[in-house]
């Protein structure tokens, strides 16, 4: 088992663990309306479950180029019922000494639901040797066995809304939002793309395409935001609170500019 854990930074916090394996990632969220809260694991809200939306994002957050950093995704993630569902980023690159803190201010159209990671242990088989690239040959089980040994690290993930704090992620190992991915392929970047210049694997090549990569974390699904202002803050930490090897503290400042459905869907 890896004892220092890197960042692959992944859109708002993605770290490489050794090589492409194993990725930290802290992304979080707050919303202005005590309402907004994540919606539940248990359901699959806009027409997939917390699974496939959490690959959705991963291969989102591998896709993009150096170029082309996105702090939101894209508004054609998904079609049909999630076409409107946005992607928050994570961290691009950790901040000194692994400790990031960093403001950003966006704006989505109205009745945009968002969806982020708050943290999430990645791996896979890329690697390199030396400027070749090396492909492992763990199974799936093993990769996830990797994810999960790196997830126990995490000693705390948080989430506000507006200042309301996001109900039942006191406990990283048992929050009911911590989601275990599926074996998905990801395909980087044709330019510069991040995996490569930025999540440690700079032998991998442009439009190449990676399976099997898995994935255990904390993900979260915002319902649309009411008209206004509003803050989504999110921080975790990995290691020790008083040496951690990761500790990223991130705002999403959000204008959502006129008239929207505030409710749950």
């Amino acid at each position: 088992m890896k004892k220092h854990i890197k960042i692959k930074q992944l859109l708002l916090q993605h770290g490489p663990l050794g090589s492409i394996s194993t990725a930290l990632l802290l992304l979080a969220n707050t919303a202005s309306t005590s309402f907004a809260q994540a919606l539940p694991p248990d359901i699959h809200p806009y027409g997939l479950s917390y699974q496939e939306w959490a690959v959705k994002w991963l291969q989102w957050s591998f896709s993009l180029s150096t170029n082309n950093l996105e702090l939101v995704g894209s508004p054609d993630i998904h079609r049909g019922d999630g076409s409107s569902v946005r992607f928050l980023a994570g961290v691009y690159i950790p901040g000194n000494n692994g400790i990031t803190i960093e403001t950003r201010k966006v704006t989505v159209d109205p009745g945009t639901p968002l969806f982020f990671s708050v943290l999430d242990s990645q791996d896979d088989n890329s690697g390199c040797n030396g400027n070749e690239l090396d492909f492992a040959t763990n199974t799936v089980s093993e990769l996830l066995g990797t994810a999960a040994g790196n997830w126990s690290y995490v000693t705390s993930t948080t989430c506000t809304v507006d200042g309301v704090p996001v109900r039942g992620l006191s406990d990283p190992a048992t929050t009911p939002y911590l989601v275990i991915t599926p074996p998905y392929s990801y395909t980087t970047a044709k330019e510069d793309n991040v995996v490569a210049n930025l999540y440690g694997v700079p032998c991998l090549p442009g439009d190449f395409t990676v399976y099997p990569s898995v994935a255990e974390g904390v993900f979260l699904m915002i319902p649309p935001l009411c008209p206004g202002k509003h803050v989504i803050e999110f921080a975790g930490i990995v290691g020790p609170a008083t040496a951690p090897y990761v500790e990223s503290d991130l705002t999403y400042e959000i204008t959502v500019p006129r008239e929207s459905h505030c409710g749950r869907n």
